[in-house]
């Protein structure tokens, strides 16, 4: 291959291609930015949570093992700590930070497409390199993770780096190249250490050269001696100084030193199968090996070093994680790249048969513009055919790009009850983790901002494995099960024991989990009284008889048929039998004042009033007396009237005692 040795173009010096891959970062920032902020406040991937608390541990306390992240390679943690120590507010929650952070990591995603089409163009042609970023840009896998600030990114993107400085140094003789290749490789390691099974093949690839330039053989030798020095005086500090080797202390992390194996083909094959599947190729993955195949013919016409490099690179990522029985996708991103790579090689494969046949057939003398004809068709032709194979790819990928863009039913939920209800403890079914309802009220893991605290009930399990009394023994007032109420507990869901307050049902405007929220307390009083828009559906009186100097405490549970045209208070008033006010309590209906009734739209929702505190005067005469409620403009005065022109609900019948009678609570009556 001493051709290979004579080549000075580093990168694709055509106008064309350069426009070409600028089309294709359009369109990678289309699937890529849109949505980049999907669900915050809330945490949608608990690994983003991870980095960051591990991150502001570091600044909190000048350690991560608080939450198990002691021994994991600090590449995504320093990225997170600059930001938290020296860009965000000090005051601010650490989740304000993700945006930026997924900026960058999408920045990092953008960089790896250059690389992908570097590498195409090294390999074979500057078509191919064009051709595996279309392939890696639209598949679903890469959207996904794209919109998250995680370390998969920067790990493929200092993996591919390493590998294409290693193939320049080698293949153009620069040495430079050579020595930045394993700094790059260093960095990949630093953010994830599946990286290490390439080194050998970056600090082993000069070594080639003792075959292309005999007189360069000493330079080889002394470039690989250097190479793995630096490279020892790394590993000494990841092995031996930073605790790496600790890991099998950290129970989160997937796997155990104690547990490796020598490399199994099976279980590599078995990952590489994932990886594949993600490509959704399927139907023409023969093509593409019969296609592959065919560069043997025109190996003079491709870098079979380059070639054979990526794909060893790929193997030994491979086989080096089979070691470890890990199959998971989100560990083989730099595969899936090298994966693109391999299917654009099998479309340029074609694309060199159809440029063969073309000019096999024909004719001769052939015209300038014929000529043209001939160059341009096979690429049109290939150019349709990979397009068409890459369609539905697309496809889901924008799907999901423009659901990434929908608000979060999460934050909705967490802006319910915040802003409606009173705090207290909720259960949730802790098994569907992609409901992520159990950390959806949690400040650190979850990113909640809001005023109230809605903490998780204690060992939170499989709702319908308890009676309803255990949770209410937990101090649990509320449930959040999944949509339609049916498909849960139906103990749990008696209009006898609970109370359906909310709906999030299927909407095709959000994205996130349908669902009930409850309150795990029964209204103890039923009703059905009209003040305008507005309807009492039920209340809760702690007694109907007391002495004077006690309280009366009464809850109401209203529904609304459409919100009010200025916010309303209600008043409480305890009246005797001439109609005079003996006490009253008079305020916002709901137990936070960032839910008026102009925002009650939902005709399906019972809102749960707030307790009011009626405080007898000690010198109340005893008696009979009526507790009457209703709703009033505090700017006007004017109140809320029923159909039949009264401005008030009866609640119900009230005995004042004499001071010598014991009076009767309402359980007792």
């Amino acid at each position: 291959m001493p051709e290979l040795a004579n080549r000075s173009e580093i990168i694709p010096r055509d106008k064309w291609w350069w426009v070409g891959l600028a089309l294709l970062l359009l369109l990678a920032a289309w699937l890529y930015l849109r949505g980049y902020n999907v669900s915050l406040p809330y945490f949608a991937n608990n690994d983003e949570a991870h980095h960051l608390l591990a991150a502001q541990h570091e600044i909190d306390f000048g350690h991560a093992r608080g939450v198990f992240h002691e021994a994991y390679p600090p590449g995504i943690r320093t990225l997170n700590y600059l930001f938290l120590k020296h860009i965000k507010p000090v005051e601010a929650h650490h989740g304000t930070m993700l945006p930026a952070l997924r900026l960058v990591s999408i920045g990092a995603w953008m960089l790896v497409i250059i690389l992908v089409s570097f590498l195409g163009a090294m390999m074979a042609r500057p078509l191919t390199g064009l051709m595996a970023a279309a392939v890696w840009i639209v598949n679903p896998w890469v959207v996904t993770r794209a919109h998250f600030a995680l370390p998969d990114a920067y790990l493929t993107l200092f993996t591919l780096l390493a590998l294409w400085l290693a193939l320049v140094g080698c293949i153009n003789q620069r040495r430079s190249f050579s020595t930045a290749a394993v700094y790059s490789l260093m960095l990949a390691i630093v953010f994830k250490t599946q990286a290490l099974f390439t080194a050998p093949i970056v600090l082993l690839l000069p070594l080639l050269q003792w075959r292309w330039c005999p007189l360069r053989r000493n330079d080889s030798l002394n470039q690989v001696f250097w190479n793995c020095f630096r490279f020892a005086i790394f590993l000494f500090w990841l092995l031996l100084i930073f605790p790496t080797l600790e890991v099998d202390s950290i129970i989160y992390f997937p796997t155990s030193y104690s547990r490796i194996a020598l490399p199994s083909l099976d279980s590599a094959w078995a990952s590489l199968k994932n990886v594949l599947a993600t490509f959704r190729l399927a139907q023409s993955w023969w093509i593409v090996a019969i296609a592959s195949a065919l560069l043997w013919r025109y190996r003079q016409r491709v870098n079979a070093a380059a070639i054979l490099v990526v794909i060893f690179a790929g193997l030994a990522w491979l086989l080096g994680m089979s070691m470890f029985q890990i199959q998971g996708t989100r560990h083989y991103f730099a595969v899936g790249a090298i994966v693109a790579l391999a299917v654009s090689l099998g479309f340029t494969g074609a694309l060199l048969l159809l440029e063969e046949a073309l000019l096999r057939l024909a004719p001769r003398p052939r015209s300038r513009l014929f000529q043209q004809v001939l160059r341009i068709l096979p690429m049109a032709a290939i150019l349709i055919v990979l397009g068409a194979n890459s369609w539905q790819s697309y496809s889901k990928s924008d799907a999901l790009a423009r659901s990434y863009s929908l608000p979060d039913r999460r934050n909705e939920l967490t802006r319910y009850m915040d802003s409606s209800l009173e705090p207290g403890r909720f259960i949730t079914d802790r098994r569907d983790t992609a409901w992520g309802i159990y950390r959806a009220f949690n400040r650190s893991w979850g990113g909640y901002d809001g005023a109230h605290d809605f903490p998780v009930a204690q060992e939170v399990h499989n709702l319908q494995a308890e009676p309803l009394e255990t949770w209410r023994a937990k101090d649990a007032v509320y449930a959040i099960v999944p949509y339609p109420p049916q498909a849960a507990d139906p103990a749990i869901l008696s209009p006898d024991e609970t109370v359906l307050l909310k709906n999030f049902p299927p909407d095709a405007g959000f994205r996130g989990p349908s669902m009930s929220v409850l309150r795990l307390y029964p209204m103890q009083f039923i009703s059905d009284s009209r003040l305008g828009s507005l309807r009492l559906v039920g209340y809760d009186l702690n007694t109907s008889e007391l002495s004077a100097g006690e309280d009366i405490v009464v809850r109401h549970y209203w529904r609304a048929e459409r919100p009010t045209d200025s916010p309303l208070r209600v008043f409480n008033h305890l009246i005797n039998q001439a109609g005079d006010i003996a006490a009253q309590a008079d305020y916002l209906p709901l137990w936070d004042g960032r839910r008026p009734t102009t925002t009650w739209d939902d005709p399906d929702e019972i809102l749960l009033g707030r307790e009011f505190n009626l405080s007898l005067p000690p010198d109340l005469p005893p008696g009979a007396y009526r507790l009457i409620s209703g709703f009033y403009d505090p700017a006007t005065g004017q109140r809320l009237s029923s159909p039949a022109g009264i401005d008030y609900v009866d609640i119900a019948d009230i005995r004042v005692a004499p001071p010598d009678v014991e009076p009767q609570t309402m359980d007792d009556s």
